[in-house]
């Protein structure tokens, strides 16, 4: 990119919550923290922090069921600096014991955060309708009883059974010279070398009968996230999907968002989204509402998704879908942010990399027919799952489950 400024360096690892022993659940988000908590050459977080904003750049890393991320971007003329700053947390943190015992203060505040938080929780509560039986339907962040068990002890054993080279992709984006790269990182990851390597437990078996998920509490609004499993990384149909997401819930002039809010003014935010895993993945809507206006909101919710079981999208309306998806991922080509998370991501769990034109290439493909195929085989009734945050008692469950049969 060599208009850009800056540059976004990144190491994508093949760690994250599906990963983990039961009794250990949150392990990866912990160690995901600790790699900012100070390493040989800089000793506290505060030496951390300094280095990457002493030469104008920011870093930050994300923890999901099957990869942990972290990444800096910084003035292009730092790319050395950023990689050795990569270098250094990977290779050189401390996971002092004293700093893990500190950071668990830290991070059950962060779980009390999340509970606190209806928009961010009914996430997690989905994945556990979804999935009840499998480590994707846990929280990425654990619960108290894991995080108290967590000590340098079992987090040693856990990063060098994931951290591993043939289990990392280091992604570099911006104005930068790829012999330079090639160069530093021979120089700053040599020491790596490859071993054993986690596995997790795969996704069987096929959902039989709608499944409700109640979280009781006493909130002004109610929050709901109705899903259906959906399609695994690299099937036939993503890009389809892509376009079902975008038609249903993607902005503004999506169907949900027009008939639901404006039309009926039944809530304030509502939307869909999906994602996707090795061996599974979600198609959700969310949504939050007045309480006495839920069952209205679901009966609204599951009549567009019978709609669009059931009628063939127009021309336009699906046109208007594609160039919503292709402008979208037009315009990450300007941040490199989004392409060193577009490549990274891609080289960590693909065998084939797509460039952004490739990928609009394929979504100018689908024909609308696709689309009503689709829905079919995602949206019967014994698909569904309910999650709810909101002043009901787990008795509602029954009462719930009836209105998606």
């Amino acid at each position: 990119m060599p208009h850009s400024h800056g540059v976004t360096s990144g190491i994508f690892v093949g760690a994250g919550s599906r990963f983990e022993a039961d009794n250990l659940a949150g392990i990866s988000h912990f160690a995901e923290h600790m790699f900012y908590k100070g390493t040989e050459k800089r000793s506290t977080p505060a030496d951390v922090a300094r280095a990457i904003e002493g030469v104008g750049g920011y870093t930050n890393a994300a923890t999901s069921q099957d990869y942990t991320f972290f990444y800096n971007c910084v003035p292009a003329r730092h790319i050395h600096f950023a990689l050795d700053f990569l270098a250094d947390i990977i290779n050189h943190s401390l996971f002092d014991e004293a700093a893990i015992q500190r950071e668990k203060a830290v991070i059950l505040e962060e779980l009390n955060m999340y509970l606190d938080t209806p928009t961010r929780y009914i996430y997690d509560l989905i994945m556990k309708t979804v999935w009840p039986n499998n480590s994707l339907g846990r929280d990425i962040i654990g619960r108290r009883t894991s995080l108290a068990a967590i000590s340098r002890a079992s987090l040693m054993p856990y990063l060098e059974n994931t951290y591993q080279p043939q289990n990392m992709v280091l992604v570099v984006a911006g104005k930068v010279s790829h012999a330079e790269v090639v160069r530093d990182v021979k120089k700053y990851f040599a020491q790596n070398k490859n071993g054993r390597v986690l596995r997790f437990k795969k996704v069987t078996g096929g959902q039989t009968q709608a499944r409700v998920l109640i979280h009781p509490k006493a909130t002004d609004q109610v929050h709901l996230c109705l899903a259906v499993p959906a399609l695994p990384r690299g099937h036939r149909q993503e890009n389809t999907l892509a376009l079902l997401d975008a038609i249903l819930g993607s902005g503004m002039s999506s169907r949900l968002f027009l008939n639901i809010r404006e039309k009926r003014g039944l809530c304030y935010y509502i939307n869909s989204f999906t994602e996707q895993f090795a061996d599974t993945g979600i198609f959700g809507i969310t949504a939050g509402l007045n309480t006495g206006k839920i069952k209205e909101a679901i009966k609204a919710i599951l009549a567009e998704l019978k709609l669009i079981s059931q009628v063939k999208v127009s021309r336009a309306e699906f046109n208007k879908a594609q160039e919503y998806l292709c402008g979208n991922i037009s315009l990450q080509l300007d941040s490199t942010d989004n392409l060193a998370v577009h490549y990274g991501s891609q080289a960590l769990f693909y065998q084939r990399i797509k460039t952004p034109e490739q990928k609009i290439k394929e979504l100018l493909q689908v024909k609308e027919n696709d689309i009503i195929k689709l829905a079919r085989m995602l949206f019967p009734k014994n698909r569904l799952n309910l999650a709810v945050i909101g002043p009901f008692k787990q008795s509602a469950n029954n009462k719930f489950l009836k209105l998606l049969n």
